[in-house]
């Protein structure tokens, strides 16, 4: 009778350690599909992939089959058994193995032999697995499931080789002059936000911020007091408090851009205020205007249905309208439809 197992001992600890590999929601790397593909035909398998395993979801890295989708729930997944033992498992058929009697995936899988090994990272912490899968049951004669383990070792190599290589590529990620991500940064970061909203079903919000008349007060102060303000904008921005999976950077000039992940533009207004009210309290100076000030537009797009290209637009859209309205404001839109960019359907100015 199939029972989700309990998590391993050191459940916080692999948790943390999958998360420090940097590796959840990145586009697919040849890397890490070549080691699928080599299983799959190594074994005459139907199916092969490399899945990590966080707190509640199984995600693929690399699927040699598009029929399977990129994650499953946790306590639907197969490989949590190899998370809570630390062990390779081997089944002959799903369907009449009695661990696996009443497992609410087996009634849609065609596969019925499964073999996975662990994907293990220091200090001996089961991250993911590396599996095949067959449609016909029965193990294979003259399975040796040693040459799974061996890929499964160049995988985690391959990992940790992505991991310093990351941390080798950290700099060229970070503008110089704020602190901030650049546009480096940007390009990388919102194509995995969209990779994760697409697997959870969220919105991705993208809120587009520009310092107001920000020419004027390099012309009037001079580029030195402007980009002393770019650097104490930079450190605002660094302060404010945002959650995890959030990302601000610098755009370009004096344009910066916010990365949210999981809640609509309506929401993002509430962070965008929040911003607003501390660059407000930071006192900033402008030469014309007196105070410093930011126009903010947001956009937002559900979870399955994001392009990249059409949310810039938006996002530049209601930043057009922000300035063009007044500046010093928020606006929001959120559209969700293809072709020319909307009109922005709501309009908020930062709390006093």
């Amino acid at each position: 009778m199939w029972r989700i197992p309990d998590p391993p001992a050191n459940e916080t600890e692999r948790v943390a350690a999958l998360v420090a590999c940097n590796i959840l929601d990145t586009p697919r790397e040849e890397r890490f599909d070549r080691l699928s593909w080599l299983a799959q035909r190594f074994y005459g398998a139907d199916l092969a992939f490399i899945g990590f395993i966080n707190a509640d979801t199984q995600w693929l890295k690399s699927v040699t089959s598009s029929a399977i989708g990129v994650s499953i729930e946790r306590r639907s997944s197969i490989c949590q058994l190899i998370v809570a033992s630390g062990e390779p498992l081997v089944v002959s058929d799903l369907r009449t193995d009695e661990r696996f009697e009443g497992h609410p995936a087996l009634p849609q899988l065609s596969l019925r032999f499964y073999a996975g090994v662990p994907l293990i990272v220091p200090p001996g912490l089961v991250i993911g697995s590396l599996c095949i899968m067959r449609h016909e049951p029965g193990v294979p004669e003259g399975f040796d499931i040693r040459v799974l383990q061996k890929l499964a070792a160049i995988a985690v190599d391959e990992i940790e080789l992505r991991s310093l290589n990351f941390d080798l590529t950290r700099l060229t990620r970070i503008d110089a002059l704020t602190g901030l991500g650049n546009r480096r940064c940007f390009d990388e970061e919102i194509e995995r936000a969209r990779l994760r909203c697409q697997r959870m079903g969220t919105p991705l919000t993208l809120m587009m911020a520009d310092i107001d008349q920000f020419k004027e007060l390099n012309d009037l102060a001079g580029h030195r007091s402007g980009d002393e303000v770019l650097r104490r904008i930079g450190a605002i921005f660094a302060s404010v408090p945002l959650r995890p999976d959030d990302v601000a950077v610098r755009y370009g000039g004096e344009e910066f851009a916010f990365i949210v992940s999981g809640i609509g533009a309506s929401d993002a207004v509430g962070i965008a205020e929040r911003i607003l009210e501390t660059v407000q309290a930071a006192g900033l100076q402008h030469p014309t205007r007196g105070a410093l000030t930011l126009s903010v537009g947001i956009a937002s797009q559900p979870g399955n249905d994001i392009d990249i290209e059409q949310l810039l637009s938006e996002a530049d859209a209601a930043l057009y309208e922000a300035k063009r309205s007044g500046r010093n404001r928020i606006v929001a839109s959120d559209s969700q439809w293809r072709g020319p960019p909307a009109a922005p359907q709501s309009l908020a100015q930062p709390k006093a």
